[in-house]
Parts: structure tokens; sequence; C-alpha cells
């Protein structure tokens, strides 16, 4: 299994002891995601002492309120482990910062990811209406990957992302009782559905309302291979192999050919 996103430099975590039950718990490799320039330098720091962790950096709409340079940034986007570049977007929940202030930020981080080369990581929140066009716009040049991490909305826009060529993450919100999104998970193509935690956030059922694990993924898994009427082992399988095909050093690190 790959866990395609989560947060392991969380203060909630000793993340060496995280990291040491990897192997047992059946995670081949965890992608630990930045959000801001300090989180961004820890994801890295982690993945350099762990042969199983991965780094993405960049820093989250939110963060802009009290955050402004890129500087802290641009050193880690050529490091060997730094697989993405992100989480990144926009989170129109929150009224700080202003949508005006996210949007630049937003287009300007796109740039770096394309100079960099690097997938992207996205993080979009109650802001539709902005971000599938502004993606749409930056479709053609966006040659390295993309996913929308934590998917949550329609199956409409599933749709339009995968024709875009994007990936599209389900976390662990799938699995809750009332989650009704077995359209959504049936309308993403093959090639383009991952799996993640986003821990220490949106443990996944039965554990929900505790700390969320990366092992926890397999929940997540569970619930798309049911809703797409597979067995487990082929979506655990068809979800690690496509999480090597967007974030490509992961398949350099472990040797393994897709």
């Amino acid at each position: 299994m790959i866990d395609s996103h989560c947060h392991i430099t969380d203060k909630r975590y000793n993340a060496d002891e995280v990291v040491s039950t990897f192997a047992e718990d059946g995670l081949e490799a965890v992608v630990t995601i930045g959000y801001d320039t300090a989180t961004s330098i820890e994801a890295v720091r982690l993945a350099e002492k762990h042969e199983r962790v991965f780094a993405s950096v960049g820093i989250h709409p939110n963060e802009f309120t009290h955050e402004d340079s890129l500087d802290g940034i641009l050193p880690l986007l050529s490091h060997p482990k730094v697989v993405a570049y992100g989480e990144i977007g926009l989170d129109y929940y929150w009224d700080e910062p202003e949508r005006d202030v996210q949007k630049r930020k937003f287009i300007e981080q796109i740039e770096l990811a394309i100079s960099a080369r690097l997938p992207i990581i996205i993080h979009s929140r109650d802001c539709d209406g902005d971000m599938l066009p502004i993606l749409k716009s930056y479709a053609p040049r966006i040659t390295d990957g993309l996913v929308m991490h934590c998917f949550s909305s329609s199956e409409e826009l599933a749709k339009e992302y995968a024709k875009l060529g994007f990936y599209i993450s389900f976390a662990g919100p799938i699995t809750f009782k009332n989650a009704k999104k077995g359209d959504i998970i049936r309308a993403v193509p093959d090639d383009l559905i991952l799996a993640e935690t986003d821990c220490p956030y949106l443990t996944p059922m039965p554990h929900r309302g505790k700390l969320n694990y990366p092992a926890y993924v397999r929940y997540t898994i569970e619930k798309l291979a049911e809703e797409r009427g597979v067995d487990f082992e082929y979506m655990e399988r068809l979800t690690t192999v496509n999480a090597k095909k967007l974030f490509k050093k992961i398949v350099d690190f472990t040797g393994e050919k897709i």
C-alpha cells in the first residue's frame, strides 16, 4: 500500500515510531505533506531519514495569513526525495486570507511546480467555481501530473478533472456511514484513482474519533474496492501503481518497475 497524502510530521506523532511499523503494516511508502515552510523542511528531513518516506513541499492557502514569501520552499524543490509540490490550492471555508490573495499565491505556486517539473497536490475547499477554471487554463502546461487531494466535490467535477488527466484521491470520509460517495468513486477511471489518509485528520471507520495513521489507508482502499466491485488486492495494487506513476521518484527509490 501507499498512503499518497499524510502529515506524519504533526506533533501528535513520534514520527520515527510511526515509520518503524510500515513494513509490518504493509505500507511500501508514504508521502508526507508540507503545508508551510517549516513543515515542508521537516517533511524533507523525515524523508531523508527513512527509505519509505517521501516529501511534498508547498504552502497551504490558509497559511498565507501569516506567511507570504516562498523563498524557504525554493531550495527544497530539487531534493531527491521531494516527489511533489503541495498541498496548494484554494480554501474559501475561512474568511482569511482574502480570495484574491489566495488565487494570486496559488497561481504563483502552480508556476513554480511547472518550472520544477513536479506533480501538483491540490487542496480545494468550497471553491469549485474558481478552482476548475484555473486548473483548466493551466492543464496544457501541467505535464508532470496533478492530484485533487481528499476529493469531496461532485461526480460531474470528478469527470471534468479526469478529462484533464488529473488524479482523484479519496480519504477516510468515504468510509463514513452516510457518505454516499459510490457514484463519485465509480466515476474515476482506473488509471487516475488514489488512496490517502490525510492523517492525523479524517480518521476512517472503524477508528473514527481517534488519531489517524498511515496504516489506516487500508480502510479507504477496502471501501474503494467495495464501491467499484473488485477485491482488495486489485484495488491495493491499482492505487499503488497509480501513486508510483504520479510520484515517479518513489519508483526510483524502491527499484520496482511499472
